[in-house]
């Protein structure tokens, strides 16, 4: 039960991070998971099974709140479960201290961009439609293989010139879509016997069930945060966020 209840308040402060700045769940997961010794396979399956009923919940807050940009939400879908799929079928072979290296570089280089144009107050640009379908599918590339869709996308869409509101909303909605993707290839690939990573998943079930109930409750108020905080204070919450990540991958790679 101490166990549980552990995994519910990190699932709590994680979900709400999350919701409101859109990264964080996937990321602190996945962190904690690995750090308690579960292969990197099984820890992605469980933390993609953990975000289908928070970022569900998410989902339906963002939309409630009109955090949505339509066009933005349907290119970070289908390119970003295509991304997913394929994610989870590299896992094994890129997983590594390059990539996250990579990850941690490209996540300090935005976060800083991001930060500069919070404080500047630029004024965001237009997003071609290119790039939304560029940043869906690199986004689900990392969700597959590390459960980092967020840190990808968030700060992509914001570095570009996405108001952070909408930002935030668009990816919280369509990683629902994402992780059910990522979750749905796992599964598939696992009863066809083409992965053996789930033989132990009885070792996560209490951990995933604390992060389920302890984000659910805070998923409700994502969006209610990301519409009422102040735009510039928001911005630069993200680009600080996407930082600190971006030093931590550092630190533990």
């Amino acid at each position: 039960m101490s166990e549980f209840l552990i995994f519910a308040l990190i699932g709590f402060l994680a979900q709400l991070c999350d919701g409101a700045l859109g990264m964080g769940f996937g990321v602190i997961s996945s962190s904690v998971l690995l750090g308690l010794g579960v292969p990197p396979a099984l820890a992605s399956a469980s933390v993609n099974a953990a975000k289908i009923p928070t970022t569900a919940t998410a989902a339906l807050s963002h939309l409630y709140h009109r955090n949505l940009e339509w066009e933005l939400v349907s290119a970070l879908c289908i390119f970003g479960g295509i991304g997913g799929a394929l994610g989870m079928l590299l896992l094994t072979g890129l997983k590594g201290t390059l990539l996250t290296t990579l990850l941690s570089a490209y996540l300090l280089l935005v976060g800083g961009l991001i930060i500069a144009r919070g404080l500047r107050g630029v004024a965001p640009r237009v997003l071609p439609s290119a790039w939304k379908r560029s940043i869906g599918f690199a986004g689900g590339l990392i969700e597959g293989i590390g459960g980092s869709w967020g840190p990808i996308v968030t700060t992509s869409l914001m570095g570009a010139g996405t108001e952070s509101r909408f930002a935030i909303g668009s990816t919280n909605f369509a990683e629902f879509f994402v992780s059910v993707t990522v979750f749905t290839a796992y599964a598939s690939a696992f009863l066809l016997g083409h992965w053996e990573g789930g033989a132990d998943w009885h070792t996560v079930a209490m951990p995933v069930a604390g992060l389920v109930i302890g984000g659910l409750p805070a998923a409700f108020f994502g969006g209610m945060l990301s519409k009422i905080a102040p735009k510039r204070a928001l911005t630069i919450a993200v680009g600080l966020l996407a930082v600190s990540i971006g030093i931590y991958r550092f630190m533990t790679a």
